[in-house]
């Protein structure tokens, strides 16, 4: 099942660290990364109302990739088809203490317009102080 999960894992005052959990059949990825507020709020929403358009595509990413930052991750969304199928492209640099640019991955999950609304409507809950907030798409 295609899965996406964000959470709140630890907190400072200007930013915090979310772990990202993605999933599809063949594969499943999580990364911890630090964000911000405006960050989450800029992909909440976006995402509460894509597409605006049937060729609408949004790609969000967070923060550097390669050496010496944070893990990069990135959400790419597009329109699968005219029936409301959306498909997310995630990409997260692995940290298991090998090079990010040689330990990474890449691939697609699969959602529905109305899913993904909800989605982005919930993620503002994530820039509530407090740790433990999660937010899933596809994840009841």
């Amino acid at each position: 099942m295609d899965i996406l999960t964000i959470e709140r894992v630890w907190e400072d005052t200007d930013f915090f660290e979310i772990e990202v959990i993605a999933q599809a059949d063949i594969i499943r990825a999580s990364i911890r990364s630090y964000t911000t507020d405006e960050s989450i709020n800029a992909l909440a929403s976006r995402l509460a109302e894509f597409p605006k358009y049937p060729n609408d595509r949004y790609i969000w990413i967070n923060g550097e990739k390669g050496e010496g930052a944070t893990p990069f991750v990135s959400l790419e969304f597009w329109c699968e088809d005219k029936s409301g199928h959306i498909i997310t492209e995630i990409y997260m640099e692995i940290d298991d203490g090998a090079s990010f640019d040689k330990h990474n991955c890449c691939f697609f999950i699969r959602t529905e317009i109305g899913l993904l609304n909800s989605f982005g409507k919930s993620l503002a809950l994530l820039n509530e102080r407090g740790l433990g907030t999660k937010i899933s798409l596809n994840n009841n």
